[in-house]
């Protein structure tokens, strides 16, 4: 059974008296007294993980993945796709992927102040902790950066407000927090779930790439390749695609940073992409759905990811026959499934954050463009990807390779964005790569012949945040709103 990071322990606030009336209380936990040994360091750590888990076990993927040029959305989720200004429900669904982030913030920032100060562990235990919470830190300040733009930067516990802090800043915050990770964090995580050293430098490869920082990014994502530590998982049929994202899946060789669920404290993804009478799951409520054109016409048939990913008929689990889906929702995905899910919210598959294949394409799209033009390891990573998708052996020449002859920058990227899209599929990347490629406008209209809007770029700043934050007022809203 896979075991996951919760937090049992509360942060209890800071009360302020005369010296000499402080005392210690011996009979409960405070923040005085908790922080002595390893696992109280280690249970700061996890409170980091909390808010994120959180969302990311349906909400902010069903945001960010029905934004995508192959998704819409059903129900309150619709509006999503129109890719005009959110309505007050989204709004507010914002405002909590807001207060999330900056929990995970906060939590971080406590883990990191208190455990500098503790005298049980040694320095090692203690920095690889404190490069942990930094991790963590970081990924939440590169989801606030994508989707809002200039934000507060708070990396004190006690820390003033602050206004909205250029974007450059922002991603400098990052790469520090990150440089940290890469010097501190273990090579070997001590639990999956755990960011290692490889996971920074993956999480950096990413920063960089999306930051058009091509030469960093091919260095990064290199450095994680030459590491030998990972493959891609080989597959020959689509079904051997759940041996990777997969309900008891753990630990692959492709596995970089993987946000950890289990049956007693599950993820609700698949439920929201499955219907709810197939096999690969008791429970569906298909919120995010597709319907057919030219990406999925272009997706080729005989791409095992297509015949895994996605269906249009189902085997019913309770009656046997073989269903076709309604008209108002023809195409689901089907990549993530438990049929042993004991809940709604009980799935427990993993959501896959850094994985080896995103570091191959990574390398592939940084190279060309940092050197300007297609190089024979680029076209050759591109291709393990292909391979494998077509059950090939990914690191040997195959029918479906890619041929070197007849590529220039802008091609050969376009490629590696397809590639992207169907190899990432519903794991919550398509809409930054069409953002950071500056293609969503375009794609969008080809692919599902909506008209983006430019409001619907960033997302808007919680009133609440407005409201509070003396440093921010209405001026500084994000257009639109």
């Amino acid at each position: 059974m896979k075991r996951i990071i919760i937090l049992f322990i509360l942060f209890l606030p800071f009360t302020s008296c005369d010296d000499f009336l402080e005392e210690t209380p011996k009979d409960r936990l405070t923040e005085i007294n908790f922080y002595q040994t390893k696992e109280d360091a280690r249970a700061a750590v996890d409170a980091s993980y909390t808010p994120l888990r959180n969302i990311f076990r349906t909400l902010y993927m069903l945001m960010v993945d029905i934004a995508a040029d192959y998704a819409d959305g059903r129900g309150s989720t619709q509006p999503l796709g129109n890719y005009t200004i959110f309505d007050q429900i989204n709004i507010n669904r914002v405002g909590t992927m807001w207060t999330a982030f900056y929990q995970s913030i906060r939590n971080s920032n406590i883990a990191i102040e208190r455990i500098q100060g503790m005298q049980d562990i040694n320095d090692s235990e203690k920095n690889a902790l404190i490069a942990e919470a930094k991790f963590v830190r970081a990924f939440s300040y590169y989801h606030l950066v994508r989707h809002w733009g200039a934000v507060p930067i708070v990396l004190e516990s006690t820390a003033e407000n602050t206004g909205r802090m250029p974007e450059n800043q922002v991603y400098q915050t990052i790469i520090e927090d990150l440089q940290s990770g890469e010097n501190q964090l273990p090579a070997i995580p001590a639990q999956f779930g755990r960011p290692t050293k490889w996971s920074a430098k993956a999480l950096l490869a990413e920063v960089y790439l999306t930051m058009g920082q091509w030469s960093s990014a091919k260095e990064k994502s290199k450095e994680v390749i030459d590491a030998g530590v990972f493959e891609l998982v080989q597959v020959n049929e689509p079904d051997d695609f759940d041996k990777i994202f997969g309900a008891g899946v753990n630990g692959t060789s492709e596995e970089l940073w993987y946000i950890k669920y289990n049956h007693q404290d599950g993820s609700s993804w698949p439920m929201n992409l499955l219907w709810s009478e197939t096999v690969w799951s008791p429970f569906g409520n298909y919120v995010i759905y597709s319907v057919p054109g030219p990406f999925f016409d272009n997706w080729d048939d005989d791409d095992l990811r297509k015949q895994f990913n996605i269906f249009t008929e189902y085997i019913n689990r309770n009656t046997g026959v073989l269903e076709t889906l309604p008209s108002s929702t023809p195409i689901l995905c089907s990549k993530f499934r438990d049929p042993n899910s004991p809940a709604r919210d009980g799935h427990a598959n993993d959501l896959p954050v850094l994985r080896y294949a995103d570091v191959l394409l990574i390398y592939a799209e940084s190279s060309v463009l940092a050197d300007n033009g297609v190089t024979d390891l680029a076209l050759e990573y591109l291709n393990k990807i292909k391979r494998r998708a077509y059950g090939f052996p990914s690191n040997s020449v195959s029918p479906v390779d890619y041929h070197s002859d007849g590529w220039n920058v802008d091609s050969f990227r376009d490629v590696v964005l397809q590639e992207r899209a169907y190899e990432l599929y519903m794991e919550g990347k398509r809409w930054f790569d069409l953002k950071r490629s500056g293609k969503a406008k375009e794609i969008i209209l080809a692919n599902k012949g909506v008209t983006l809007q430019d409001a619907f770029m960033l997302w808007p700043i919680p009133q609440q945040e407005i409201d509070t934050n003396p440093f921010i007022d209405q001026s500084d809203q994000n257009p639109g709103y």
